[in-house]
Order: structure tokens, then sequence, then C-alpha cells
């Protein structure tokens, strides 16, 4: 986490997110742009992807790898281009570049929780941008998810799109937020009254939400302070929709980055079978030549500008994993 290196050699996405200005550190891209095949933008669903705090691209690059791994270890008869025609992996600057001192990039938590708010809902923006898009799923982790409640916050009242399924793993997301008064109380009503199903993925073990996430948060601003994340707890009662649209699970002995799945074993491989299951990832088609879900962007008149679209090639360098 922090540094960046060089990508994974092993990492080749066919659609990104992009919402940093540098690879490590730096500013929120406002607009954000399309990394992406021509193909990926004409897609009619998204799984969308969003890291946490603290990831610079090569670290996210890592954990968006880790899971497709783990997901592929599940499912071993859904062919990994079936991965990739259904996922959209978000990058936003939600660390810093410091140097010599990239340990303490934790000391700039309480500004990317204001750069989460901004994250979420530019990546609403790069969704609507997609001309044929019509049901987006998330699975987020940390600070992410933070990302995806802003996201969906904006795109709730937006028609055109149908919300599937969303994972929150160790949120990193005030618990206060979901209930009566709090900021998201009033999306988490209509989630529940539309029958969205949320999945939290919560963990006592988790170091980081227990001793880092309070204090984070309080210099954060007042309206941001509390002592209770959604990723150690889970969900309360006060929620709407707990124990029927929003479920939870439990993952035993998780630390707070053993969630994607390149950290310790056992809790990895129960938060990424539980999310794959939740998510449907072993009910998507075996042939690619006998579902498609997209089509030639060239005959799919867009709704709004897409905006840059930078093709994805291999990069010229990159790390052996």
């Amino acid at each position: 986490m922090g540094k960046n290196e060089l990508p994974p050699c092993d990492y080749k996405p066919a659609l990104q997110f992009y919402l940093r200005e540098v690879e490590e550190g730096g500013n929120l891209l406002v607009p954000g742009e399309f990394r992406a095949a021509m193909d990926a933008l004409a897609r009619r669903s998204c799984l969308v992807l969003v890291h946490g705090f603290n990831n610079s691209y090569s670290g996210a690059a890592d954990a968006y790898l880790a899971f497709r791994r783990m997901e592929k270890k599940w499912y071993t008869e859904v062919e990994a281009e079936r991965f990739e025609a259904r996922f959209g992996d978000t990058f936003w600057p939600g660390d810093a570049d410091w140097g010599f001192f990239d340990k303490l990039d934790f000391l700039i938590y309480p500004r990317s929780v204001h750069t989460a708010v901004d994250a979420g809902r530019a990546l609403a923006d790069l969704l609507l941008r997609m001309p044929s898009l019509e049901r987006v799923d998330f699975i987020a982790h940390s600070l992410g998810c933070r990302v995806v409640l802003e996201a969906l916050d904006a795109l709730r009242d937006e028609p055109r799109l149908q919300i599937g399924r969303v994972v929150l793993m160790a949120a990193a997301v005030p618990s206060e937020m979901l209930e009566p008064g709090g900021r998201f109380f009033e999306l988490m009503m209509g989630l529940w009254r539309d029958g969205i199903q949320v999945r939290t993925h919560h963990s006592l073990a988790d170091r980081v939400l227990h001793y880092a996430f309070p204090p984070g948060q309080t210099l954060a601003g007042v309206t941001e302070a509390s002592g209770r994340a959604l990723g150690r707890y889970g969900p309360s009662v006060m929620m709407p929709g707990w124990s029927r649209t929003i479920s939870d699970v439990k993952v035993k002995g998780a630390d707070h980055s053993d969630y994607w799945g390149g950290g310790k074993a056992e809790p990895s491989e129960q938060s990424t079978k539980a999310a794959g299951a939740f998510l449907g990832l072993g009910d998507l088609p075996r042939e690619l030549s006998s579902v498609r879900d997209i089509a030639s962007v060239a005959t799919l008149p867009p709704r709004r500008p897409l905006g840059t679209v930078r093709p994805l090639a291999a990069p010229v360098k990159c790390r052996k994993t």
C-alpha cells in the first residue's frame, strides 16, 4: 500500500474508470476518463471494483488482480475473459506521494475522506456516459465503500440505470451515516424499497478500523466524526433493510487488507468466495460466443459524450507476480 511500483504483468483489464491525475498521490481527475477498449464501453452491465485508502495505482492493480485470481479459483469453468467482460476497475487518489515518508500516508486520511466524496460523484458521471449501460453492481473496500455510497446517492434518481448488488468490504464509513438522520439514510431507504441487496463484510480483528478510523474521522470534520466503522461492527438494526436487503459476513480473523484475496489465506478465501457467490460470478456464461453483453459501439448512439477515452495497452515495463 502507498508506494507506487511497476504494475503487475498479469493485470490486463478491459475497462478502467480513471480518476487520478498521477499514479501516486496527486489530485482527483475531474472529469474522469475511460481507459478501455471501445467495445468495453458498449456494455449493458458492469461490476465496478473500487479500492480503498492509501492505494497507489500499482497497489490497487495488485488488489484487483488478487480478486480475479481468487474468483477464478472458485469458478474454474468460467473463462477469465468473461470476468473481464464484466469487471470495471476504479482508480482514485486516496493516497499521497511523500517519498521517504510514505509510511506516514495515514496522515492524509482526513483529506482522503473528502476526496472520496468527490470521487463518488465523478465515478457516477463516468457510468452515465456509457451509452448502453443498463445495470451496475459494485464491490468496494475500506474508504472505497464511501466512494460507492456517494456514487449510489448520485445515481439513485437515474431511471436508465438499474442498481444490481453491492458489496462493502471493511467499510471505512461511519455506521451513523446509514442510520436515521444520517447522510445515507434516505439512500438506504430507497435501496430497501427497491429490493436492492447490500452485503457487508466486517471483522472485529481489523486494527485499522479499531485504532485509526475514529481519530481519522474526527479530523475530517464534525459531520464525519464517528467511532463506529461499518466494516468493524457490521450493519446495525437501525439501518433500513437490516436482515432483509442488508446481509453481512463476519470474516473471521481478517485484518484490514485481507479482503480482496491477497491477504492472509483463510480470511481472503472466505471474503472472495462469499463476494463471488453473492455477485453471481459463477453464473457468467461459460463461452464468449454463446452470450454477449457487448455490442459494437459504432451502432449505439451515445446519450452523453464519452469524454476522454484512452486505449489500454500492455505496459512497456511490468512486475512479475
